[in-house]
């Protein structure tokens, strides 16, 4: 798709994503004491690798980046990770290029180890985004299939240990096969439903394409403005949702869906419109444009990770550069509260999570090389930067991965994406 060209890039309240996301975080002295940061070679020479960073502030390497592991696999492009910290410490990430997937043990965080590692599923290539399902198995979103990339994928429901247990084609007879890319997704437990978006991840110009894919330019071009409903129970996939277009053409390329506190599900685009999900349960859902963020008409000025606190729906929005805050109490009619600026220093701001024992966000700008916290205000929804989360001797906040020494030896600049806060 043209602006992922750029980018290439309720129930069980404890195990969900979408579920955890829909809480308060409650006020802690600290909150979680590390913050592990996905991370690869821009020069594409050195092994990519997983990073964690002190992020107890009371400790005097707060910022730092005191472990990192490297996977022994270069240019995989490391893309997304789960979103929440999971409970039994088995983080699941993608090197997206590679279609490949690392399952991290964090049970000892400064000691990260590869406990498994997986490429194609039940037939599925190219996984890109993890949700935990209430049996604390993960739900896997697959781009392709046999191994090449082009559309129809589907969902594969896998263990921790990255064996399938069941797995759902995407295709719909109802739609163009060519816009079927499962891209992220949202749990809705309580309705026995899931909801994914199909959007194409898009390709970089330096990877190779595996045998029997869509030419780069195809990829790369194709537009979407889809969203799936599945049953959870037995994924078996309902209906195909297009979402309706306006004159900014905010419906392209659907990005993150997220549950929210009354139980309603919202979808998020690249091209920065915000949709409301309609009788999801139903025979016949719908989508409903509720709300546009600045920018969405350029490859740079794109919308991508959302997270949900409370009833906040906070968004990246590149355009700013920096958040916006949403007040979604009343879902069919969000309203602003409050922006957060980050300054040319911070373009491109992509990834979002927040930590779930503290007030803290973490973000990461797509293929750029720096980490911020933010700190958030449940009882005002304002933002502001965590000023003491810097480089020891820096004049602005943030952590660098423009460097050339790391704890597991020399390599040049990194580039980030998922990142998240841990452990629980």
């Amino acid at each position: 798709m043209k602006f992922r060209t750029f980018v290439v890039a309720a129930l069980a309240v404890c195990v969900l994503i979408s579920q955890a996301e829909a809480r308060t975080p409650a006020a802690a002295a600290s909150g979680s004491p590390y913050l592990f940061v996905w991370a690869g070679d821009e020069a594409r020479q050195s092994s990519d690798f997983l990073s964690v960073i002190d992020a107890n502030p009371s400790s005097p390497s707060y910022g730092r980046i005191v472990s990192s592991v490297p996977v022994g696999i270069t240019g995989s492009m490391p893309h997304h990770t789960e979103y929440e910290f999971p409970a039994g410490n088995l983080l699941f990430a993608n090197g997206w290029v590679a279609g490949h997937t690392f399952i991290w043990d964090l049970s000892q965080p400064l000691k990260p180890r590869i406990a498994a590692q997986f490429q194609d599923r039940a037939g599925y290539s190219f996984p890109h985004s993890f949700v935990r399902l209430p049996n604390g198995n993960v739900l896997a979103t697959f781009q392709s299939h046999d191994g090449a990339l082009a559309a129809d994928g589907g969902l594969v429901e896998l263990r921790n240990d990255g064996s399938v247990v069941r797995s759902s084609s995407a295709m719909d007879p109802a739609a163009d096969k060519d816009v079927i890319w499962p891209y992220s997704m949202a749990i809705v437990p309580q309705l026995d439903r899931v909801v994914s978006s199909s959007s194409p991840m898009g390709w970089p110009d330096w990877g190779k394409l595996p045998p029997g894919s869509w030419t780069l330019k195809k990829i790369n071009d194709q537009v979407t403005s889809h969203v799936q409903v599945w049953r959870l129970s037995d994924l078996h996939l309902l209906n195909t949702v297009t979402l309706p277009s306006d004159v900014g053409k905010h419906n392209q390329w659907p990005a993150e869906p997220r549950l929210l506190p009354d139980g309603s599900v919202y979808v998020n685009t690249f091209s920065c419109g915000l949709y409301r999900m309609r009788d999801v349960s139903g025979a016949h859902p719908s989508a409903e444009l509720v709300y546009t963020f600045p920018g969405g008409d350029s490859p740079h000025t794109i919308c991508s990770v959302p997270v949900v606190v409370g009833h906040y729906w906070i968004q990246t929005v590149a355009a700013l550069p920096g958040l916006i805050v949403l007040d979604i109490s009343h879902p069919e009619k969000p309203v602003e509260v409050s922006r957060l600026v980050f300054g040319g220093r911070f373009p491109m701001p992509h990834w979002l999570a927040a930590d779930r024992k503290s007030d803290r966000l973490v973000v990461t700008g797509d293929m750029e090389s720096w980490v911020l916290v933010a700190r958030f205000d449940p009882d005002k929804g304002t933002l502001s930067l965590d000023q003491s989360f810097r480089e020891p001797g820096a004049t602005a906040p943030g952590i660098s991965f423009d460097r050339q020494q790391w704890p597991h030896g020399k390599a040049g600049r990194a580039l980030v994406h998922g990142a998240l806060f841990g452990p629980e």
